[in-house]
């Protein structure tokens, strides 16, 4: 009878242990189930001249059976805004969210991205892409990737680093690629000669696209983060490792 007692306590447990959670959590599951979703998720807006704005409207829908609020939108750039019509969407409701994407500073293929996050914590993403044209004008303009908004994401990410490989990652990486092996720039892994690759970080290229870094040029780096940072891409190989 013990034994019988015991079993019968052990599957009472089991059962409860591995029944339905509690209804107010089940509830919250339910309510949340689709969340807020970007229609379309991904635009492509072809070609853009330098200098000009690239625009785009995305509708964000709440697939969910519950308010929820846009408390946080994000672009990773300064280059790029976006603007939602409202922040609080009922169960079902949509609105439009307008998206802004400067060019200057930029040539070829650009693929930008703006996220929201709910209430919850929860986040989506959406695409833009662009391919951006030269615009020869734009080299008689004394605008710089250092002033205004642009300087969040050329001058603001450098202050304060010391190392090459994370001064790298803060303002060069975003044009250079990762590893230094080429992306939107060329690759820097084929300077082999520290003091042309100075040069070339500090005084830039006379364009708009590579602007001098050093101080005295209106860059963001002072003489020691520009020789821990040559001296970091001269250590790399061919192979950026």
């Amino acid at each position: 009878m013990r034994v019988f007692v015991m079993m019968l306590s052990v599957v009472l447990f089991v059962s409860c242990s591995q029944g339905q959670p509690p209804e107010k959590e089940k509830s919250h599951s339910s309510d949340l189930a689709g969340g807020l979703v970007f229609d379309p998720a991904e635009v492509d807006l072809g070609e853009v001249m330098e200098g000009k704005h690239a625009s785009a409207v995305f509708l964000v829908r709440n697939n969910s059976d519950m308010f929820l609020n846009l408390a946080d939108i994000v672009a990773p750039c300064g280059c790029t805004t976006a603007e939602p019509g409202i922040r609080v969407l009922d169960a079902g409701a949509f609105t439009q969210l307008k998206v802004d994407v400067d060019t200057f500073g930029k040539l070829g293929q650009v693929r930008k991205s703006v996220s929201i996050k709910d209430q919850y914590g929860r986040t989506i993403t959406a695409w833009i892409n662009i391919r951006v044209l030269e615009n020869k004008h734009m080299n008689q303009s004394e605008r710089s990737i250092f002033d205004g908004k642009c300087a969040a994401c050329h001058v603001t990410p450098a202050l304060h680093k010391s190392q090459g490989r994370e001064i790298y990652q803060a303002v060069c990486a975003m044009c250079h690629g990762i590893a230094a092996e080429g992306a939107y720039a060329p690759a820097l892994t084929d300077i082999r000669d520290a003091e042309v690759l100075s040069s070339l970080i500090a005084q830039g290229t006379g364009s708009q696209h590579m602007p001098g870094f050093a101080q005295d040029k209106g860059g963001p780096l002072d003489e020691k983060q520009l020789k821990s940072l040559v001296d970091w891409l001269i250590s790399l190989d061919d192979k950026g490792e």
